[in-house]
């Protein structure tokens, strides 16, 4: 008879396990004196105890602990460094400056942008002559996706189509982009001819008051 085992691929570095058993739910920094032998045997008997607990539970249901596990002091500390610098700050400096070792500024910033961090690059289009605007549009007939999906076709002005909700009738909110008045308003025109519109208000950002970096620390502070 011929056994065959299915292959598996084991971590191959202390830094990788670590990331593993941090996935689980464990706190690496409370393993630093084990060996790499021993950190793998806790990851393996780890993945086996939580493999069974998924077995044995109800099909459909969610698991949520690895979202809504808590947030440690020192992930505190890194998302603040993070989002006050915007992202462009590198880990040797979060390290210094936060007093945290290297590798778990690497290992845990790895683990929050991947999960609690939304990044993107924006362009400066008033760098270029360019304004913007957001558009909110109220629609009919049950005609709000096709609106929005019209509408989020023009590749020469739009940016970005959200629906919406609240009190209001505003069903979509666009974001636009135009060179002048003139352009602005044969866009708002554009969008009132299309079935299904009922009505178009528009607002342009002059200048940005400031950033209330004190909502993040409350945030961050009530997990």
């Amino acid at each position: 008879m011929i056994v065959q085992h299915e292959a598996q691929i084991e971590p191959s570095s202390r830094f990788e396990i670590l990331e593993n058993l941090e996935k689980l739910g464990v706190n690496p920094e409370m393993l630093d004196q084990l060996s790499i032998p021993a950190l793998n045997h806790l990851l393996k008997t780890l993945q086996k105890a939580a493999s069974s607990s998924s077995v044995q539970s109800r099909p459909g249901r969610r698991k949520s602990h690895e979202l809504s596990r808590v947030v440690s002091p020192a992930d505190k500390k890194i998302l603040k460094a993070l989002l006050s610098s915007t992202g462009g700050v590198s880990s040797l400096t979060l390290s210094k400056e936060l007093d945290i070792p290297l590798s778990t500024v690497q290992r845990r910033r790895k683990r929050l942008e991947a999960n609690l961090l939304e990044m993107s690059y924006t362009l400066k289009v008033e760098r270029f002559g360019w304004r913007t605007a957001t558009l909110f549009i109220s629609t009919r007939n049950g005609m709000t996706a096709a609106v929005g999906k019209e509408i989020l076709s023009w590749k020469d002005s739009v940016s970005c189509v959200s629906r919406t909700m609240g009190e209001n009738s505003i069903d979509l909110k666009a974001d636009i982009v135009f060179k002048d008045n003139e352009e602005l308003v044969e866009t708002i025109g554009r969008i009132k001819a299309i079935e299904g519109v009922e009505k178009v208000s528009w607002t342009e950002q002059i200048r940005a008051v400031g950033h209330n970096n004190n909502l993040i620390s409350y945030i961050l502070d009530k997990i």
